[in-house]
């Protein structure tokens, strides 16, 4: 693993001046200690959260990412989250593509967060360059956040939107409740008040501030010195400006060197194997999703000309075509996901297709069997058809 050192020639001066001081002094140190005591650069170690979450943010990377990070011992875990179901993103390309919302998988982001949390025990950071979306229930997980020009915290909507649908209002409320109640639960993990997290989910709640010195008081209504939302149809949404004058935001960042000096680190090391491993991660997993849907139109089609003399081959040609896409589905949780999403089936359906086809040129092969012992070619027992299958 390669750790790019950064500002190596200051402290390189700084450790001359200091030892050529010394020395000058006629400084005397006990044997075998160095004239210097350098002190350490600290190593930062960055995790990417990029892209739809469930998908490219899944735990199934982040799992081994936090077996690199013990392995590293870094001194700081920055977060750098981007991941906005609504333009100015990557895997957007500049349009609301509904196929690329996050998915609605809050316990699986409840477990990452808690995984994340519990098993690394260094300084952690979120760093939000911009979040819309669920999203941006990582981004409250963390107390110490920072926020990028221009960065949005916005989307929670989401959460009170997935209890929608219920006829009956009695379970369309303990519906809503319930998510809302997950969703405060991040809130809890970050260590802010859940006024924020009930304005952020539910539009009929308003949401104020008021101060007290440093001390910020949040409350559902329009009392407070500063109304943040009073429109009682929109939920609260915050902006890098907005956070950071309401406290939710430590600071405005640029880059990871200007995030690293208002953390009150001048110097420091980056390991860089977190962001290789998330970056081919996301590339493997979409550049594998993309092969399976080539398969599956090819098998469809395969399927489409199994008839006659050349049914069998076809046939078995557009199996192998569904066990590549069944073997994808397994090794990538991310193509299970969004292949259950995009083609509404799920990996016991793949196998039952697949099975079928077997069954198929089972019966295939048998009735050629019989057809040709009508025939006269006795040397093929149905031992042969049993070797087919």
């Amino acid at each position: 693993m390669s750790i790019p050192l950064r500002f190596v020639a200051l402290s390189g001066l700084l450790a001359a001046a200091t030892a050529s001081s010394l020395a000058a002094r006629g400084a005397e140190t006990p044997a075998g200690e160095s004239a210097v005591t350098e002190s350490k650069v600290p190593v930062v170690y960055v995790v990417p959260m990029s892209g739809q979450m469930g998908t490219d943010i899944h735990p199934s990377i982040y799992d081994e990412v936090v077996k690199d990070v013990m392995e590293v011992q870094p001194d700081v875990i920055v977060y750098q989250l981007k991941s906005a179901d609504i333009d100015n993103n990557f895997y957007l390309a500049g349009n609301d593509d509904r196929r690329e919302f996050g998915l609605a998988k809050i316990g699986e982001y409840r477990d990452l967060v808690r995984t994340l949390h519990e098993k690394l025990d260094a300084r952690q950071v979120m760093w939000v360059e911009d979040s819309v979306g669920l999203g941006s229930l990582l981004a409250l997980s963390w107390p110490e956040m920072y926020m990028s020009e221009g960065a949005r915290l916005w989307g929670l909507a989401r959460i009170s939107s997935m209890a929608a649908g219920w006829s009956d209002p009695d379970v369309a409320s303990k519906m809503l409740n319930a998510w809302v109640g997950m969703g405060n639960g991040f809130l809890q993990i970050g260590g802010y008040p859940l006024e924020i997290g009930w304005a952020m989910m539910r539009p009929e709640y308003n949401l104020s501030a008021s101060f007290k010195g440093r001390e910020v008081t949040w409350a559902n209504d329009t009392a407070g010195q500063w109304v943040v939302d009073s429109s009682g149809d929109n939920v609260a949404n915050f902006n890098a400006s907005l956070a950071e004058d309401m406290g939710l935001s430590q600071g405005t960042v640029e880059n990871l060197d200007d995030l690293m000096f208002l953390m009150g680190y001048r110097e420091y090391d980056e390991a860089e194997s977190g962001k290789q491993m998330v970056e081919k991660y996301v590339s493997d997993w979409r550049r594998t999703f993309d092969r399976c849907k080539t398969w599956w139109a090819d098998a469809q089609q395969k399927m489409g000309w199994a008839s006659g003399d050349d049914a069998i081959k076809y046939l078995g040609s557009a199996k192998t075509d569904l066990e590549r896409i069944l073997r994808a589905c397994r090794q990538y949780p991310a193509v299970e996901a969004r292949w259950q999403q995009d083609y509404g089936m799920s990996i016991l359906q793949l196998e039952l297709q697949i099975e079928g086809i077997k069954d198929q040129i089972g019966d295939m092969r048998r009735g050629n069997q019989g057809r040709g012992n009508r025939g006269g070619n006795r040397g093929r027992g149905s031992g042969g058809g049993g070797r087919g299958l």
